[in-house]
């Protein structure tokens, strides 16, 4: 049996009964969107991701011996002992860099603090995917609760346009119901995005809406926390979150590197890895009989970002990435499927 399922424009989900699908890295060295090229790890972050894990107490024997999980899922209680679902983030300094250098902290965006700009966000399959412009606006609100820390971030879509000529107009038209949307988070004090939800107006649709979860999940890909001392370039840090996509729970670890430093702007390298913390696969929408198991799962993303000393929001940046997971029906060991997703975005938010 086939199965076509439509996730975002121009991304699908195929299930081949009694075939073998290709495994997530190969579909991620095959990508041709600008994704990263390579299907594993960078090294650096390979080895650091391993140290970080073997230095935790309570660390899985696997993670501990051989890194995070080979086929990209926790055991069950793993990912628990790498960071609890809730848990602030977590920063271990490589290296503070050369001199000169820079403080990155306050990275906490004063309460009222205002940005806006553009994200351009592509996802996409093999079939090619829509390319779509939000017009978004960030503002810091006061935190809420007696003895609340994070700042809450509301980021409000003031439009929405297809950013590619010849769209057909009931597309562009459909596109730019998503003004109103919104993506709203909290910044912790270094600097860390948690809590990450969206909203879409009805009138968008489930499609259309699943584009504003994309936008969401750039936004917390690019929210990233910063040391406590100064740092110059050659520094590195490395991040450990528990977040999700696509309504995943995820163990997410992003390896941070400063490329630049022009006064106070610093240019950062991104580079992520993301384990799923279970084998179980409920993408809302998903036709009851295909697989709800995952055998093998693989994210990762690479990408460039521009900060500002003191500010609580990027400037901007470019980000790709690539999320591929093999499904199986543990009933039908023969039965696999493929469920690939390349994103490309693009952030202009220096005003």
């Amino acid at each position: 049996m086939l199965w076509r399922f439509p996730i975002l424009l121009g991304v699908s989900l195929s299930v081949l009964g009694c075939a073998k699908e290709n495994p997530p890295s190969e579909a991620a060295q095959r990508s041709d969107a600008g994704a990263p090229k390579s299907g594993a790890l960078d090294p650096d972050l390979a080895q650091a991701v391993a140290a970080a894990s073997a230095t935790r107490p309570g660390a899985a024997a696997a993670t501990v011996e051989g890194g995070p999980p080979p086929n990209g899922i926790f055991g069950p209680g793993a990912a628990d002992k790498e960071i609890a679902r809730g848990q602030a983030p977590k920063l271990t300094l490589g290296s503070e860099g050369s001199d000169p250098k820079v403080s990155l902290a306050p990275a906490q965006p004063k309460v009222g603090a205002k940005q806006s700009g553009t994200i351009q966000v592509v996802q996409q399959s093999q079939g090619g995917g829509l390319p779509v412009e939000f017009s978004v606006a960030f503002e810091a609100q006061k935190p809420k609760g007696e003895g609340a820390t994070a700042v809450p971030v509301l980021v409000r879509v003031t439009s929405a346009r297809v950013a590619v000529s010849g769209a057909p107009k009931e597309v562009e038209d459909q596109v730019a119901k998503l003004k109103g949307s919104k993506v709203e988070y909290e910044v912790s004090a270094d600097g860390a995005g948690i809590n990450y939800r969206y909203d879409a107006p009805k009138a968008a649709g489930q499609e259309l809406s699943d584009l504003v979860r994309a936008l969401s999940d750039v936004i917390a890909l690019v929210t990233l926390p910063y040391p406590n001392k100064p740092v110059g370039v050659g520094a590195f840090w490395m991040a450990t979150s528990r977040d999700g996509a696509l309504g995943l729970d995820l163990v997410t670890y992003r390896m941070v590197k400063v490329e630049k430093i022009e006064g106070n702007k610093v240019t950062l390298n991104v580079n992520t890895k993301r384990y799923s913390t279970s084998p179980n696969f409920d993408l809302p929408g998903l036709p009851p009989d295909a697989p709800h198991n995952i055998a093998e799962f693989q994210s990762i993303a690479e990408g460039s970002l521009q900060v500002e000393s003191g500010k609580g929001f990027p400037l901007g940046g470019n980000l790709n990435s690539v999320l591929g997971a093999t499904l199986q029906d543990p009933s039908k060991p023969a039965s696999r499927g493929m469920l690939e997703v390349r994103t490309r975005a693009e952030l202009k938010l220096g005003s």
